[in-house]
């Protein structure tokens, strides 16, 4: 009798060990992606191609500037909107561990962040007079009205955002009312070949439902090559996720290239279609005592297949030469400067 309360002792202290250890770097972090993979519900396979749909329930009828633009817009999306109390959600199967989890530590995914996701100055681009700032929970954007999508959107990333429930399933992208004259609908990239892709990924607010809902509103989303979004794109934000759970915050700035006479897509609206698209990762907590990083990715706007990410790791500096972005212009001078002038992919994989 003894020695089977033994035996079940070490049996909880190895699921607690497992679970613990699961999300960090190593050999049991291995060890819970391939496991978690196996027992994944079939409702994730949904979610294998979540850009194209699902489509708006009502496709909106009218343009900027046409006063029945909001109402329509809010029918269009409103079963999901963020702000509707009544929103129904699919709760996703989890693995067999978290059930496991649930049960023997009684955690609630909803409850197990502790910061309230302000951005500071230093995180964001130098903002000039005229630019329209958009601020949600835990993101902020410049919206550009010519050419219906944002320069740039900046996102606090705390590894305790990445764990969770939250899901995506169900999840309508919704036109944005804080944009002054209207936010793109998610009708204009109907049927033109182009994913609604992510500035801010879904995937980095798992913790949250609220704040997972906010990254579908159409301030937050650019058209992107199917094979782009799906392929080195979302491996890449999958890496920063790593990243961000191994060093528990970083800030992250994404966006497109933007420049005059890009193709444009859009039935209601001309929505522009960028050639190149770019990621920033910045590692900044001076109470920490740990020493400033940053790496930036610039990538074309089209299939990469076989291509590794780290073949397009750049400096800061070309990034800001490509957008005309000022990038961290808050941070001191000579700190701004020295992370600026170079990317070191070896700096942000090697184990700190």
């Amino acid at each position: 009798m003894k020695s089977n309360r033994i035996i079940l002792i070490l049996i909880f202290f190895g699921i607690g060990y497992i679970l613990y250890y699961k999300d960090k770097a190593g050999p049991i972090g291995s060890f819970w992606q391939t496991v978690s993979g196996v027992f994944k519900s079939k409702e994730s396979v949904s979610d294998k191609n979540p850009y194209k749909a699902p489509e708006p329930d009502v496709e909106a009828t009218a343009t900027k500037g046409d006063e029945k633009y909001d109402d329509i817009a809010t029918a269009t999306n409103k079963k999901n909107s963020p702000n509707n109390d009544k929103q129904e959600t699919t709760k996703e199967e989890s693995s067999i561990f978290d059930k496991i989890k649930d049960k023997v530590f009684n955690t609630d995914p909803e409850t197990e962040t502790s910061d309230n996701g302000e951005i500071p100055d230093f995180a964001l681009p130098a903002i000039n007079r005229g630019d329209e700032i958009i601020e949600h929970k835990n993101y902020t954007l410049r919206y550009e009205e010519d050419y219906e999508i944002p320069a740039w959107v900046v996102h606090k990333l705390r590894g305790e955002y990445t764990q969770g429930r939250a899901s995506r399933a169900g999840n309508q992208f919704i036109p944005d009312k804080k944009v002054k004259n209207n936010s793109a609908l998610s009708g204009d990239y109907s049927n033109t070949g182009f994913d609604r892709g992510h500035m801010v990924p879904a995937g980095d607010f798992k913790c949250c439902q609220d704040l997972m809902n906010e990254t579908f509103y159409m301030s937050n989303i650019s058209p992107q090559a199917p094979d782009f979004n799906r392929g080195i794109w979302e491996n890449i934000e999958e890496r920063v996720r790593g990243w961000a759970v191994r060093d528990e915050e970083l800030y992250i700035v994404t966006g497109p290239v933007l420049r005059k006479g890009l193709p444009t897509i859009g039935r209601y609206n001309n929505v522009a279609v960028p050639e190149f698209f770019y990621k920033i990762a910045l590692f900044y907590q001076p109470k920490s005592g740990k020493t400033p990083r940053a790496i930036a990715f610039l990538l074309p706007n089209e299939p990469l297949f076989g291509k590794r990410m780290n073949s397009y790791v750049v400096s800061i500096d070309e990034v800001e030469k490509a957008t005309g972005l000022d990038f961290f212009a808050k941070l001191p001078n000579d700190i701004q400067t020295k992370l600026e002038a170079k990317s070191s992919w070896t700096d942000w994989t090697k184990i700190q």
